[in-house]
């Protein structure tokens, strides 16, 4: 099979494929696993599921793969282990002694995705400072990017950070600088 520039490799789609039979409930993975079962009677081990996505090929492969991507996108599930919360405040990066100021999409208490458009790298080391200029000292937290997109960059905390404490802690100022700024 010829390989589309922007097509997967086979190895992603199963990848991928386990990813997302990861995040099924049970009964699920259950239902996927007697579906797979009946198109492969010759399997030995049947109650493997690894080795049923193993011996599909890759044309079954990428049409399973679309199949549980729409599954997955049907489900409002949230999977991250903190909920996060819309908050564009903004929030600075310093490198090489050279500040940036971006705006953060959301927050949780384990981390952030900010709109960004520098270059990033997964597990490279960063260090955020949440505040509003005008308003006291910052809040000074590290991780390391766990996501980078043509959006921005995921970016895990260290430390668990209470965000709802944050989020109130910011509303509250805005509310202030908003009165202060008013004619």
């Amino acid at each position: 099979m010829t390989n589309n520039k922007d097509e997967i490799n086979i190895y992603e789609v199963v990848a991928l494929l386990f990813q997302i039979i990861s995040y099924m409930p049970e009964a699920e993975r259950r239902k996927l696993q007697s579906v797979l079962i009946d198109k492969r009677p010759e399997i030995e081990n049947r109650k493997n599921l690894s080795l049923l996505i193993s011996s599909l090929s890759e044309t079954e492969s990428r049409r399973l793969l679309r199949k549980l991507v729409n599954w997955y996108h049907s489900k409002s599930i949230e999977l991250r282990e903190y909920p996060r919360k819309s908050f564009p405040i903004p929030v600075e990066y310093s490198n090489n002694g050279i500040s940036f100021v971006y705006f953060m999409q959301n927050i949780s208490n384990g981390g952030v995705f900010i709109r960004i458009d520098g270059n990033f790298h997964i597990a490279q080391k960063i260090r955020l400072t949440f505040s509003l200029s005008t308003v006291e000292k910052g809040i000074k937290v590290s991780g390391r990017v766990v996501r980078v997109d043509s959006q921005g960059i995921g970016v895990k905390f260290d430390e668990l950070i209470n965000a709802k404490a944050i989020s109130k802690s910011f509303a509250s100022k805005t509310q202030v600088l908003d009165k202060s700024i008013r004619p």
